[in-house]
């Protein structure tokens, strides 16, 4: 596995039980019928997955028809194939099969109203739906067809509103283990009029953003991660406010940051925490 998605170190856990975790992440949903996976996120067809810190991230075969790509940032912008993705995101998530695949965990209920990013290339799609409850993600392949398959999951915000900064990346897939064509998608903070993706090569690729959410990808496969590609957030003024490495986790910011009480919610352990930044909806 490459080291950039491994989980970091302080989280190593006995061989047994990590071989036991990776068995389970690495499951897949092929209906009929549909089974949501009790951890955060499962892909059918996924070369490598990693989650860590409510994000997730994931690597897949390049599909044959990689030239096919589409963004849409809301419902109104979906293709017939992503509307489709995203009505079986619904079923695969809906709140019975939520508490039937977790009991005693807060079910989020999402509905088509609260898709904020699909995307589209070649014979994948990624769903993204976000609302005050938290946030339901799913990957379809062969959208319908005979061979259809995939997997999602849902998990509530687990500091609600609050975000680690002006930006808070959720998704993030790629053809490579270190770069290629990414797709990466998430939630920003009101400060944040312009997010680029910064490949690290003198090549950038700006993001869109709609209602708090953002969602980008790439139009080639020239990202590395050798080259420490960041993600570049700017202010109304055009004034730089933020930068993060691309491939890092969550709770492995530079910063962390805390909620209103003064406590850390994010990041590590560090003597200059920052304020979490509200959700820019």
């Amino acid at each position: 596995m490459n080291d950039i998605l491994d989980l970091p170190a302080e989280r190593d856990l006995p061989p047994e039980a990590a071989l036991a975790i990776r068995a389970r992440i690495l499951g897949f949903v092929s209906p009929p019928p549909p089974r949501i996976p009790r951890l955060r996120i499962a892909i059918a067809a996924a070369v490598l997955l990693a989650v860590t810190s409510g994000a997730a991230a994931v690597v897949w075969d390049r599909p044959e028809r990689s030239t096919m790509q589409v963004l849409a940032m809301g419902l109104g912008e979906l293709s017939p194939t992503l509307q489709e993705a995203a009505e079986r995101c619904l079923q695969w998530n809906s709140p019975q099969r939520q508490t039937r695949q977790n009991p005693g965990e807060r079910p989020v209920p999402v509905s088509l109203a609260d898709l904020a990013v699909g995307t589209e290339r070649g014979d994948r799609t990624l769903v993204l739906f976000m609302n005050d409850v938290g946030y339901a993600t799913c990957d379809v392949e062969g959208t319908g067809t005979a061979r259809e398959s995939g997997g999602g999951a849902t998990e509530p915000w687990p500091h609600g509103d609050l975000l680690p900064g002006p930006v808070q990346r959720l998704l993030l897939t790629s053809t490579e283990a270190d770069g290629g064509d990414v797709s990466v998608s998430g939630r920003v903070s009101s400060r944040v009029h312009r997010l680029v993706l910064d490949h690290g090569d003198g090549h950038t690729t700006t993001a869109r953003l709609s209602e708090g959410a953002f969602g980008l990808m790439t139009s080639d496969s020239r990202l590395e991660a050798d080259n420490d590609p960041e993600l570049v957030s700017y202010d109304a003024h055009g004034t730089e406010i933020d930068r993060r490495p691309l491939f890092q986790a969550e709770d492995q910011l530079e910063h962390c940051y805390t909620g209103p009480d003064g406590k850390r919610i994010y990041g590590k352990p560090t003597s200059g925490c920052r304020p979490a930044e509200k959700w820019g909806r």
